[in-house]
């Protein structure tokens, strides 16, 4: 059962979406932390209800139900964007990443949706600065929180502008056993869609990547260009008479399979996303949720502290192994700043078999041992 939407989907749903560009804000939602709606009055269309669960989907619906009191975030989120137009709707090249352009008198304000892992709401202003996040991760090559710039993780290829030297690149050095589970993964098509790929091209999906020949790699491309560029044909797909997938477009890898067209991909996405009953989270289980945060961030910290102890102590250790060296200069050095002026001294070790660089603002010198 499908649990997310795949990138290439989301390139064609964003499409269907562009009807809600000039809709105003009516009101927002928060039925579950998961959960957001945004509820638009579209001109000559009435009211759309966009509805989003971090992570796995977002789609159009109709229904409203009766929510309770809105969370803090829910709040903080109406202040910013009440009566907010939408002037902009876009995905993130290759990523499983949308942007919302909304504008007010202030100016402009964006919401990035990430619909990979877990998923995140993120507030920014029009740089990207960011204003509030349902979550606030830290990584080690990016960090929501606010007043940071907003800065998505990138995959390597960008396949709507894959050229064929970077597909070669990626086939030679990828670790992947089969070129399906490379351009799944690595290239990021999803399943359903590098399996398409490798049926269109006839090439054996579990064939070794680095084994693919030129001829092969060229078709591989081609299919790919031709799968992003599809009319749109949404559908639900049948197995032993139950779901098995919804797409976009016609697919080959399904022509066996029952099928059941359907007038927009959101009206598939919204037929095929199952409705599971509303939980209220209790005081224990929010309680517990912000413990487990809290533990989290405690292991990024330790791990933080573990790495600095490591490489001080092996600084300690060079130290100790070149203790007459390093004393050697310091008595120079001591000597030097006594007589002459930092930028003199910089300039009279320059070339120096041990000291590799002198930072005359900051009074400090770098030994290499």
């Amino acid at each position: 059962m499908k649990t997310q939407l795949a990138s290439l989907e989301i390139h064609y749903l964003v499409k269907e979406l562009k009807l809600l560009i000039d809709a105003k804000i009516d009101q927002i939602y928060q039925p579950s932390k998961e959960e957001l709606l945004l509820q638009f009055h579209v001109p000559s269309k009435g009211k759309k209800i966009l509805k989003i669960t971090t992570g796995k989907f977002l789609y159009i619906t109709e229904e409203k139900e009766e929510y309770g009191s809105p969370s803090g975030f829910c709040m903080q989120m109406r202040k910013h964007l009440a009566n907010a137009r939408l002037r902009n709707i876009e995905q993130k090249e290759s990523e499983r990443i949308i942007e919302l352009a909304f504008e007010k008198k202030e100016g402009i304000k964006k919401l990035f949706i990430e619909l990979f892992s877990k998923g995140n709401f993120i507030l920014t202003d029009d740089k990207n600065t960011i204003i509030m996040a349902l979550e606030k991760p830290e990584f080690k090559d990016r960090s929501i929180k606010p007043k940071q710039e907003y800065k998505y993780p990138k995959k390597e290829f960008n396949f709507f502008k894959l050229k064929l030297e970077e597909l070669e690149e990626l086939l030679k050095k990828t670790k992947k056993d089969s070129i399906v589970t490379c351009l799944a993964v690595e290239l990021g098509l999803g399943g359903t869609y590098s399996e398409e790929v490798c049926l269109l091209s006839g090439v054996d999906k579990n064939q070794k990547p680095a084994t693919i020949d030129q001829k092969s790699i060229k078709s591989i491309l081609s299919n790919i260009k031709s799968i992003i560029n599809k009319k749109l044909s949404p559908r639900i797909i049948y197995e032993n008479q139950k779901v098995k997938e919804i797409v976009p477009f016609e697919v080959k890898l399904y022509e066996k399979l029952k099928q059941e067209k359907i007038d927009s991909f959101n009206e598939a996405i919204n037929r095929y996303v199952p409705k599971e009953p509303k939980k209220e989270e209790s005081v224990y289980e929010k309680q517990i949720e912000k413990i487990k945060r809290i533990i989290e961030k405690q292991k990024i910290q330790i791990k933080g502290f573990e790495e600095s102890e490591i490489k001080q102590r092996k600084n300690a250790e060079l130290i100790y192994q070149n203790y007459n060296i390093v004393n050697e200069v310091l008595i120079e050095l001591n000597k030097a700043v006594k007589k002459h002026s930092w930028d003199e001294i910089k300039k009279r070790l320059k070339g120096h078999k041990v000291i590799k660089e002198v930072d005359a603002k900051e009074k400090k010198v770098v030994l290499e041992l």
